[in-house]
């Protein structure tokens, strides 16, 4: 009988080596049909390798796409919660900023009424800054819901850049909110018709969106009043405009917009918002605006989420 117990204990040995092995009646158990072993044929050709592993190092996936946080993603599904964590102070509620934080991100600041600009208390409300007495913009006023600082440029940033197309409706609502009170002192006949600034096709087939064309459509949707968000068109790329001057800007893109000739009826005669995402110099609300104009649009106001300030005049994040 040893000779038998010392023949199973090795053969017990190698099926073991192979991912299998003998149960108490001696029959061998986790090998199926053809030699395979039970968890499938892959274990079994792992177990007919020398010195194979019983686990082989798993491939390096693709990672999965996240859902943009300002939707809630992975936890709001797993927690059956709506909403997502605030931006900025981490509580979970239903807005990418929330209530409590708004009024200390986003406080109403005294701005210039042609070009957006955050001015000092003591000027006089309602009056130009200095700059557009001298040289007043192409567009007739300009409305800015917030200054281009944190958190709001790193949101900016993440909308443009980062896929997180998302959080266009929360930002839309900011930009309606502060824009509501100009669209409401208006007669019917006079209410805007809403347009965005457009996007090179190389540069709109590289993002997926233009993030002018969302902010516009939610503003529209939010104060009811009608959109064409595709009225204006770029028909030729420029390089990025970040760190040039005024000057430079303007020639760059000098004679780059047009308007769709399918859609031009629309907007003649028709005072027109103009929305987008970022004013630093005003050049290309500039232009946009002299396109417009050209095409038989009464008047233009410029309707941006955020405002570059004076270098000098910079506010710092309420804290």
């Amino acid at each position: 009988m040893q000779p038998r117990r010392r023949r199973q204990g090795r053969e017990a040995a190698e099926l073991a080596r192979q991912g299998g092995g003998l149960g108490r009646n001696g029959r061998q158990r986790g090998v199926g049909h053809g030699g395979k072993t039970a968890s499938g044929s892959r274990l079994g050709a792992m177990g007919r390798r020398e010195r194979a592993q019983y686990i082989d190092r798993m491939p390096a996936l693709p990672r999965p796409r996240h859902q943009p946080p300002a939707t809630g993603g992975f936890w709001s599904w797993l927690t059956g919660l709506p909403g997502a964590p605030c931006r900025t102070c981490g509580r979970w509620q239903g807005q990418v900023i929330c209530q409590d934080c708004l009024p200390l991100l986003a406080p109403h600041r005294p701005r210039c009424s042609r070009c957006a600009i955050t001015l000092p208390a003591a000027h006089p409300a309602g009056e130009p800054c200095l700059l557009c007495e001298d040289y007043p913009p192409a567009f007739d006023r300009a409305v800015a819901a917030v200054d281009y600082v944190a958190p709001w440029n790193g949101l900016i940033g993440r909308l443009k850049f980062h896929e997180e197309a998302a959080l266009a409706a929360a930002l839309g609502s900011l930009l309606a909110e502060r824009v509501a009170p100009t669209v409401r002192r208006l007669r019917p006949t006079e209410r805007p018709l809403v347009v965005a600034a457009p996007l090179s096709t190389s540069r709109l087939c590289e993002r997926g969106y233009n993030q002018a064309a969302l902010l516009a459509q939610h503003v529209a949707r939010a104060l009811r009043l009608s959109c064409v968000p595709h009225a204006l068109q770029k028909t030729r790329h420029t390089d990025r405009l970040m760190g040039l001057s005024a000057d430079e800007r303007r020639a760059a893109i000098r004679g780059a917009y047009a308007v769709r000739a399918d859609l031009a009826p629309k907007l003649e005669g028709r005072h027109v918002a103009l929305v987008d995402d970022v004013m630093t110099t005003g050049a290309t609300l500039d232009e946009l605006t002299r396109t417009l104009e050209a095409a038989g649009v009464r008047s233009v106001s410029a309707w941006v989420l955020a405002r570059t300030p004076a270098p000098d005049r910079a506010p710092e994040r309420t804290r």
